[in-house]
């Protein structure tokens, strides 16, 4: 059993956030707003992989990176943590672009 595999989504998360932090992009622009959109991103997201689980599409790949827990037959632990990042990533990507289109916006005035 190993932890390398959460603690690298976790960790990566946690980058994620000090970036949104400092220059308040997704959770630290709008908090209420950050987290519907993170819950409703994971609804969709652990729906669409037990979903595909079940008609066989991708099963849960072997790895020793992992820690082996599995909360629904092919579905790892990691899984619900690496979810929570991709949303979290696409809506700090999303600040990111608009901010870089405010500025563009304000030069060119």
């Amino acid at each position: 059993m190993s932890w390398l595999y959460l603690a690298s989504v976790i960790g990566a998360g946690f980058c994620m956030g000090l970036v949104d932090h400092r220059w308040r992009l997704f959770a630290f622009r709008g908090p209420r707003v950050a987290l519907a959109v993170l819950a409703s991103g994971f609804v969709f997201f652990l729906v669409w992989d037990l979903v595909a689980l079940e008609i066989g599409v991708y099963g849960r790949g072997e790895s020793p990176a992992m820690t082996g827990i599995e909360l629904a037959p092919h579905l790892p632990l990691e899984e619900l943590f690496f979810i929570v990042f991709l949303c979290y990533v696409t809506g700090v990507l999303h600040g990111l672009f608009g901010l870089l289109l405010r500025q563009r916006e304000s030069v060119r005035r």
